[in-house]
């Protein structure tokens, strides 16, 4: 069986710029960043262990770990799935934002820029190693 690794990112979904950032930034702080700390588990992986009536594993394996949400929006989809479906709290809630550059021109954008995953994956790294120190 898998280490449970201490954390876990669980990001949006990513239906708009930040969010797409979120995503993209979570999976690159696991995979590459902070790979023996972090793993992350998503919506994905939420929808296809109720599907494969695992969700009772899937809250296990949660509460064994700190689990950050990293949203992309006011909504936070991640954090109330989360808590509704899981039961499980987050232990920090990150809300991930754009440059005040590209703010101004949100609804008008495409795609996500390399500078919107940078500042993403800094922003969770900071909220990964403020969490770790608890």
């Amino acid at each position: 069986m898998r280490r449970v690794k201490p954390v876990c990112l669980f990001p949006c979904s990513g239906f708009n710029i930040p969010g797409q950032a979120a995503r993209v930034a979570s999976a690159i702080v696991s995979e590459k960043e902070l790979p023996d700390i972090c793993e992350t588990l998503g919506i994905v992986e939420l929808t296809r262990a109720f599907i494969d009536g695992k969700a009772a594993a899937f809250e296990r394996k949660l509460r064994k770990q700190k689990v950050i949400t990293v949203d992309g929006c006011p909504f936070q989809c991640a954090k109330e799935l989360l808590r509704r479906f899981v039961r499980v709290e987050p232990a920090r809630e990150l809300i991930v934002s754009l440059s005040e550059d590209r703010l101004d021109e949100a609804s008008k954008l495409t795609h996500t820029t390399d500078e919107d995953i940078r500042r993403a994956v800094d922003a969770i790294k900071k909220c990964v190693e403020e969490l770790m120190r608890l």
